[in-house]
């Protein structure tokens, strides 16, 4: 189970609910150097909260296990330190955190979300990691900080997570179906043009059968994997990290709203459901490609390979094989000018009241060795850059992905991203659902949130 799958929102409602414990949280916004372990040699005791312990199904268990190792290897190397798991649900984890902080609760080690690490940084619960990770090798250093993962983590000058791994999108395609339009399946688009214009031909609307699957709903996965991506490709962005402020009335945003309404409304390639309030991305995407309901799939993320692979439409790609071979379906980097997708990850990092830090990062980077990332079932693509040099990585399905987590981009640093996720999709759902005026709709959008959070 990956918490990164977008259709799941209940961080949203944690963020304002942390609002109150930020506040309080204001005097701690001074994060301390890292300090001595007293009598570290004499051992101890480190805290380690995580989701895992809590989940029932198979993925659960095989990192309950991937845990257990990982502790033992933490333990054998550390003699007198103990590790004490401590279970939060994975969509609390971060709650936890804050409202700890303010009510005085420490943790050591914890998973965290690279979506909230502005949010992180405003209440200030994680220490700065960059004294520690100034005493790493450079070349281990740029083993860990090339992806956006990590950089989603790095707020001003301070590093307050590292990612354990990658989860990036592309655009997938079902590679028969470009086979009888006439389509070269192994010559990927570089512009939306051409994924309009393939979709044109490829949509059956009388079948059921669509040239481009979108999801377009209530959720975050709207922000990040349909508008965002379309704003960027059109040489743009929606908030304004200097100003704190969001942009929505730019000319890039605007021009991505109207191809978002365009496919469904003008040109008919994407579902008319795609908007739907009971819609979700899950089905509208994944389940769709694999029973053939649409010829290509924007915001397909790297979680889905074994599910299309088990589908029948790759062979030897999950595991990862130096013999992928991509079969009915084919993966290409989001078309447009920036080749950018939403890319995020699992972090790690230290609690504020840590009474052990020092021994929180050793942990940490116990877990953050190449054989342990390998090996952790969660964490997705590889997110050491080196691990991409190993042979079963080497074929062009997987140098695709690579391709995409290099151009791959984090959302917002700000606080209230929730707040701004939930607006966009807001917007977005009234021009579709009530034919709005775009320009109007969005300058509201961005009137109201701007009253609300500009500045902080």
């Amino acid at each position: 189970m990956t918490a990164n799958t977008p259709s799941k929102l209940s961080r949203r409602s944690f963020l304002r609910i942390a609002g109150a414990a930020g506040a309080s949280a204001a005097a701690l916004s001074v994060l301390p150097a890292p300090r001595t372990v007293a009598r570290a040699a004499a051992g101890g005791t480190v805290k380690w909260a995580e989701f895992y312990s809590l989940l029932t199904d198979a993925s659960g268990k095989l990192n309950q296990e991937w845990i257990a190792k990982v502790v033992q290897q933490f333990e054998d190397e550390n003699p007198g330190w103990k590790v004490e798991r401590e279970a939060i649900k994975w969509d609390q984890i971060d709650q936890k955190s804050i409202i700890d902080l303010s009510a005085g609760v420490d943790h050591d080690l914890m998973f965290s979300s690279p979506q909230l690490m502005a949010k992180h940084a405003k209440t200030a619960d994680y220490i700065d990691l960059t004294p520690y990770l100034k005493t790493l090798d450079k070349s281990e250093l740029d083993d860990l900080n090339w992806s956006p993962g990590y950089k989603s983590a790095t707020i001003g000058t301070q590093q307050i997570g590292l990612a354990t791994g990658l989860h990036t999108r592309t655009n997938v395609y079902n590679r028969d179906m470009f086979k009888t339009a006439g389509l070269d399946p192994d010559k990927p688009f570089t512009t939306l043009d051409e994924v309009v214009e393939t979709g044109k031909k490829l949509t059956k609307a009388d079948q059921d059968v669509w040239g481009l699957g979108l999801y377009l709903g209530p959720s975050r996965a709207t922000i990040e994997l349909y508008y965002a991506p379309i704003v960027w490709a059109y040489g743009g962005d929606f908030y304004d990290a200097a100003a704190k402020k969001a942009t929505l009335t730019g000319d890039a945003s605007l021009k991505a709203v109207k191809w978002l309404y365009d496919c469904v409304k003008t040109w008919k390639i994407t579902p008319p459901y795609a908007y739907d309030p009971t819609a979700t991305y899950d089905d509208l995407i994944f389940t769709a490609f694999t029973k053939g309901k649409i010829a290509q799939g924007m915001g397909y993320g790297s979680y889905w390979i074994g599910g299309v692979q088990q589908a029948g439409m790759y062979e030897g790609c999950f595991p990862a094989t130096k013999d992928c071979k991509p079969g009915k379906a084919g993966v290409m980097v989001q078309p447009g000018a920036a080749r950018a997708q939403f890319t995020n990850a699992w972090c790690l990092s230290i609690h504020k009241l840590s009474k052990v830090p020092d021994m929180a990062f050793k942990l940490l980077m116990t877990i953050m060795k190449p054989e342990n990332l390998k090996t952790y079932p969660d964490a997705g693509l590889p997110g050491r850059l080196s691990a991409w040099a190993a042979p079963e990585y080497s074929s062009q399905f997987y140098q695709t992905w690579l391709d995409a987590a290099k151009s791959g981009r984090s959302m917002p640093p700000t606080p209230y991203y929730a707040e701004l996720s939930d607006a966009v999709a807001a917007a977005i759902q009234e021009v579709l659902s009530k034919d709005a005026d775009i320009a109007a709709t969005m300058k509201k959008t961005e009137d109201e949130w701007n009253a609300q959070y500009a500045g902080q």
